[in-house]
């Protein structure tokens, strides 16, 4: 199978994702053997990773997708890969690459900016967490997913505020 071109042949290669990982992986191995070079497969097989459960293969892939295409939607990724992991200071690390390459673009995609504040939130960095929260769009609504809190920008403001705090690394708490 080739890279899809149209719109039916992602779909077809979603619901194969879905449907029989180990196929789409094969699919997309040929593809990497073809051209090591093609981060758009490094970028597709690092979701099936996720799937299955190895976080760490989806870093390895997205590595690779920053080294060739450094863009806001690999760092982001990326960035969603070490909050899975509960490594939020990298995932930090990553957000703000991602942000740096365009501070507009990355705002229009207010998700970033949502994972952005709760990673802040939970390295103890409230002041960051809540400009983040504050660069919401008013309308911002979530109903919370991927261990982050739910609600309007208010409501999310508020739990960042409560969240536990990582510890720092001289054993006190970020924020006590």
């Amino acid at each position: 199978m080739k890279e899809p071109k149209s719109p039916q042949e992602v779909f077809q290669l979603q619901k194969l994702r879905r449907d029989d990982p180990q196929r789409f992986l094969q699919i997309v191995n040929n593809w990497l053997k073809e051209d090591p070079r093609n981060f758009r497969a490094y970028f597709k097989r690092h979701f099936v990773w996720s799937d299955m459960g190895q976080p760490r293969r989806a870093l390895e892939d997205l590595d690779k997708v920053v080294e060739l295409n450094p863009t806001q939607p690999a760092f982001f990724a990326r960035g969603m890969v070490h909050r899975q992991l509960g490594d939020h200071e990298n995932a930090l690390v990553d957000f703000r690459r991602g942000e740096a390459l365009g501070k507009e673009e990355w705002q229009k995609h207010a998700i970033t900016l949502f994972f952005q504040a709760d990673s802040y939130a939970h390295v103890g960095d409230e002041a960051n967490a809540l400009d983040c929260c504050a660069r919401l769009p008013e309308n911002f609504w979530t109903p919370g997913y991927e261990g982050a809190p739910g609600g309007g920008k208010a409501e999310i403001a508020e739990e960042l505020r409560r969240l536990p705090r990582m510890p720092s690394a001289n054993g006190c708490n970020a924020m006590a």
